[in-house]
């Protein structure tokens, strides 16, 4: 099983990224990560990168989460996760969030923000959730569209 973590926060990003995505259910996800099978907060964040976070670190800003399974085979979940790991000390794509602002492109190579991250690790060699090539490049995919996407593939309840 894969398991994904989306996050509303109540800091004022969170509250800009919920105005600028609109209505999801349950809720319009701000952040989004996974949840490793020892049960650390994997994902991408603008303070620290990539990083395996205990759970509880982000308890001062959450208004709500929702962990979302993802069926698959073992040797998905394995190479998801092993995607995922060899991700962990990489910087946050701080520019590309400018791109959901502005109609220009401002993504840096080889750096990600947490929905690209967790995109790029469901479409990763041997996991491949995703098997078709998706119709927006990653680093332009929001927590919110995620949502969405998974949502055609998985019961998310509101």
């Amino acid at each position: 099983m894969i398991r994904i973590r989306f996050v509303k926060g109540r800091d004022e990003l969170s509250r800009m990224i919920e105005e600028r995505e609109g209505l999801a259910m349950p809720f319009t996800p701000s952040h989004v990560e996974c949840v490793t099978p020892e049960g650390k907060y994997l994902g991408m964040r603008f303070d620290g990168g990539m990083q395996a976070r205990e759970p509880g670190y982000d308890a001062r800003w959450l208004e709500a989460e929702r962990v979302v399974d993802l069926p698959c085979t073992d040797a998905q979940a394995q190479a998801f996760y092993a995607y995922m790991t060899l991700s962990i000390g990489e910087p946050y794509d701080w520019k590309a969030i400018g791109s959901f602002i502005l109609p220009q492109n401002f993504h840096l190579s080889n750096r990600a923000i947490c929905s690209a991250k967790v995109t790029l690790g469901l479409r990763a060699k041997g996991c491949e959730w995703f098997p078709m090539p998706l119709a927006v490049p990653a680093h332009q995919i929001s927590p919110r569209d995620l949502l969405l996407v998974l949502s055609s593939h998985v019961q998310i309840d509101h």
